[in-house]
């Protein structure tokens, strides 16, 4: 399904993220520059529309923090696994995202502080995820009272997270949404050279670049590097939401694609003319929150 709507505030971000950001997505990646850039640009948000509370958390081997909604069900989680080609951004430049899903699904929500790349790549993300995951389990969250979220290369590592739990015999959550994900670390799907002029955010160049940050040696076709790969059969419904400018517009629709051949209850929506995980700015722009409310939905069905 393809939206056909582009909001006047739509158009006014994609002007400043073009100038902002898409310059910087091709050359060498300078992660300290990179980090440091990405934090001030991310580092003031308006949530006032969603009305939510956050509270930090470090127990064991867990730390993030919750977006809690004021009159959310204390029955109900959200893991949330922030995008950055898991070498930069962290749960508070992703608050707009926490908060609107919050406020939307009713549901807590807790964002994953996990281990960044190149300081600690694969599979320290994904151990972090998993460990994550089995806290709140802990603390008496059933697996249906659990859904999985996340952005680019957070999506990708809440589907990768999906697999590892699956080959690992243990229940799955009831649910997964994912924004613009990074399924495919391999880097094959034609979007990567056929929108590298019409994404608004990044570029192939840069895309590629970035693998090697969290992959290392490893085989980039690995089942949880790129869950592109894996064997999909078994997974909980999904949700995928992306925009058709997008370099990694591929990365969802195949992936989409192949879960539907396994069985898998599948969503996909295709947006029109959005910036790479607009959702990011669903304080000033409509369309993040109708994504974030349709996300919200969807995990209200089935969680």
């Amino acid at each position: 399904m393809l939206t056909r709507r582009v909001s006047p505030q739509c158009t006014m971000m994609s002007f400043v993220i073009r100038r902002l950001v898409k310059a910087r997505s091709r050359g060498h990646i300078d992660v300290p520059y990179v980090r440091r850039w990405i934090n001030f640009l991310m580092g003031v948000h308006n949530l006032s529309l969603f009305n939510v509370s956050f509270a930090p958390v470090q127990e064991q081997d867990v730390r993030g923090e919750w977006a809690l909604p004021p009159k959310g069900s204390s029955c109900r989680a959200i893991l949330y696994f922030h995008g950055g080609g898991y070498f930069f951004c962290s749960p508070e430049t992703h608050r707009p995202i926490t908060a609107g899903l919050a406020h939307f699904s009713g549901a807590q929500t807790l964002a994953v502080r996990y281990r960044l790349a190149p300081e600690h790549p694969y599979p320290a993300a994904l151990e972090d995820g998993l460990s994550a995951y089995r806290w709140l389990r802990q603390k008496g969250f059933r697996p249906d009272q659990i859904a999985l979220a996340g952005d680019s290369a957070g999506g990708g590592l809440a589907l990768a997270i999906l697999i590892a739990l699956r080959d690992q015999g243990e229940p799955l959550p009831a649910a997964a949404t994912v924004f613009s994900p990074w399924t495919d670390l391999a880097c094959t799907g034609h979007s990567l050279d056929h929108n590298d002029r019409n994404c608004i955010m990044f570029s192939g160049e840069g895309i590629r670049r970035a693998v090697s940050l969290y992959v290392g040696y490893e085989d980039p076709r690995h089942p949880t590097l790129s869950p592109l790969y894996a064997d999909l059969s078994g997974l909980p419904p999904l949700l995928l939401h992306v925009s058709d400018n997008e370099v990694l517009l591929d990365d969802s629709t195949r992936f989409a694609r192949k879960a539907q051949q396994h069985g898998v209850t599948t969503r996909l929506k295709v947006w029109q003319g959005q910036p790479h995980v607009w959702q990011l700015f669903a304080p000033v722009m409509p369309e993040g929150r109708q994504s974030l409310a349709e996300a919200g939905e969807f995990i209200r069905r089935f969680v």
